[in-house]
């Protein structure tokens, strides 16, 4: 390595992350359940940016087309709306389609903050929409787990006036634990008059289709799925990996045929954690799920060729 690279890695979060997070996964494994949001942190961010630049990935992702159109014909939608706060940006490669297709709606995005768990990954994400923005656009970062409490990075970084428009798009939703416990995050994080832009992913009638199944069985994203764990010192060699649709969610679990030792944990020979969870869901669940959570709907629409579902709402006064 030379002194130029060993300076970028002393400079990346990703070391940072991984140090931070160790303890954390490592429980989680020995709980049987480790959330998705690890598998994006620390290295696993540049192993995410891999999988996501798949055509298997691309092609199950949500069409940004059909969020900005409805967004756009929505109500509550107007010109003013000129700051986005998107959550869970992943590489930024759906969020520049998105902005594209905003401006193209009438909708000129100025000012992006992007948010996620991870820094390593907003690095990344940040880093692409410089490079294809420019000066067109103020980008700026801000981490926070969404699904541990509400947080203030929003509302530090809004104007003094004007409307915040937030975005949980691309079904990032569907991979949270408790996806009601984030929108209420979420809620708590805007004010009133704010919207939300939220896109996931519905149940196929007749169970999984092609498109999803064969996202999930290639090597790129059994890395991306094994890398918390190869972070924390397993042997991606001594893990049998297996994916399977379980009653509307897509799980990735691991077995352990000799286990292993994690620190002071010791897993026993034939151990078997959940690694990965994708849910899908129903539309009429969908919308009972935001009326719950705190949130005004103002459109809920179907993609005409496919299960994207898209819905854009505004906080209501009183929160649930």
């Amino acid at each position: 390595m030379s002194q130029d690279q060993a300076q970028d890695q002393i400079r990346s979060p990703a070391p940072r992350e991984e140090f931070i997070h160790h303890r954390s996964v490592v429980r989680s494994i020995a709980r049987g359940q480790v959330p998705l949001k690890f598998a994006y942190a620390g290295r696993a961010a540049f192993t995410h940016d891999t999988y996501a630049r798949t055509t298997g990935y691309r092609e199950m992702m949500t069409s940004a087309d059909h969020e900005s159109r409805v967004l756009a014909t929505a109500p509550c939608c107007g010109a003013d709306v000129v700051d986005m706060a998107e959550i869970g940006p992943g590489n930024g490669a759906h969020s520049r389609v998105l902005l594209e297709h905003l401006h193209k709606q009438g909708l000129g995005i100025q000012r992006y903050l992007g948010v996620d768990f991870s820094a390593a990954l907003l690095e990344i994400s940040a880093g692409n929409l410089r490079a294809h923005f420019g000066d067109a656009l103020a980008i700026s970062t801000a981490v926070w787990d969404v699904e541990s409490r509400p947080t203030s990075v929003i509302e530090s970084w809004r104007p003094a006036r004007g409307r915040v428009l937030a975005c949980l798009v691309g079904h990032t939703l569907g991979n949270f634990e408790d996806p009601a416990g984030v929108l209420r995050n979420v809620a708590r994080a805007l004010r009133p008059g704010d919207l939300l832009l939220a896109s996931v992913l519905l149940r196929p009638p007749a169970g999984p289709d092609e498109i999803s199944m064969a996202a999930y069985c290639t090597a790129e994203f059994r890395s991306a799925a094994l890398e918390p764990m190869i972070a924390v010192g397993m042997n991606a060699n001594e893990m049998e990996f297996s994916i399977e649709y379980r009653d509307g969610t897509f799980v990735g679990e691991v077995t352990l045929p000799r286990g292993a030792q994690l620190d002071d944990v010791r897993l026993p020979s034939g151990f078997t954690f959940r690694c990965f969870m994708s849910r899908r869901f129903e539309r009429a669940d969908v919308i009972r799920l935001f009326a719950r959570t705190g949130w005004a709907l103002y459109a809920a629409d179907v993609a005409s060729d496919s299960d994207h579902m898209t819905v854009v709402a505004s906080r209501a006064e009183e929160l649930m």
